[in-house]
């Protein structure tokens, strides 16, 4: 499988491009729900070395955004595109039905936070032009053989990152969303309703999440994709794990060493060790390579 990981610099950029990342995605040269670029000069940076090294280069505007800020969204995404940008993560219908009425169309990539879940969803993504998805954490392996034969497919390593139970039109999905600093608690937690219960994914522990990758390599997915984050040294072990769990995947280890393999290597990690992914001061960057 191909690893795209998400920066917030351009030193980000040149690290993880060369230590062999195929694609790195950002957010807008605004404030966001993620770590983000604080000029957009350094995005087009970013996207002329990534062209330079051959490697792909995507924008993630995959917040509910406000009517008002669609025109700049879009102005922005063109100067972009104009740039070598790969593609767009969008996560809300209404930006892409906004995107296609202007006749925006460049490649796009379903978020995490589409509400889609099946084939059926898939192709009516696909009506607005979006040809890659990312799997959501709630669909398992054996429902999700329709989608990935149907288009590209990416997925988050689960091991080391789960969005669980989000409802996707919600604008306070994440604390520091907008309005969400005004709110005690982080909202939308509630799952969808399938008759009177709530569609929710399953509990689950390291073995689990280590077989749920392994079915998925089998099923035919193409990408890992690792979040942004604020976290910089954590994002760099995260990147490194997920780099040597695909060179298990690709060298044919046989499921339950695989699954063995993985709860081992994440237990002695200890993640925790480096604190939150998000609700801490960024680190240092990192340095530029040839400094």
């Amino acid at each position: 499988m191909r690893i795209t990981i998400g920066i917030k610099s351009l030193n980000e950029a040149d690290y993880f491009l060369h230590q062999g990342a195929d694609e790195i995605y950002f957010g807008p040269a605004v404030p966001s729900h993620r770590a983000s670029f604080s000029k957009e000069k350094e995005i087009l940076d970013s996207i002329r070395l990534a062209k330079k090294l051959r490697k792909k280069t995507l924008l993630a505007l995959n917040e509910i955004y406000s009517r008002e800020q669609y025109g700049f969204l879009l102005a922005h995404a063109r100067r972009l595109t104009l740039t070598g940008l790969d593609g767009l993560v969008v996560r809300d219908v209404a930006l892409l039905e906004y995107f296609n009425s202007e006749k925006f169309r460049p490649n796009f990539v379903s978020s995490i936070m589409s509400s889609c879940f099946n084939s059926e969803a898939m192709k009516f993504y696909m009506d607005l032009g979006v040809n890659r998805f990312t799997l959501h954490s709630q669909i398992m392996p054996e429902d999700a053989a329709k989608m990935v034969s149907a288009a590209e497919t990416i997925m988050f390593v689960p091991c080391l990152f789960l969005e669980t139970n989000i409802v996707p039109y919600c604008f306070f999905t994440y604390p520091g969303g907008p309005g969400a600093s005004k709110l005690k608690v982080r909202p939308c937690k509630v799952g969808f309703k399938c008759g009177r219960h709530d569609f929710r994914m399953l509990e689950s522990n390291l073995y689990f999440q280590a077989g749920l990758l392994y079915d998925f390599h089998k099923l035919g997915v193409q990408w890992l994709k690792i979040p942004r984050q604020l976290n910089t040294r954590k994002l760099i072990t995260e990147f490194k794990i997920t780099r040597f769990l695909n060179l298990l995947l690709e060298k044919g280890l046989d499921r339950e060493n695989f699954v063995k393999a993985v709860a081992e290597l994440m237990t002695r990690a200890d993640l925790n060790k480096y604190g939150s992914s998000y609700l801490i001061k960024p680190d240092v960057d990192i340095p530029a390579r040839h400094a």
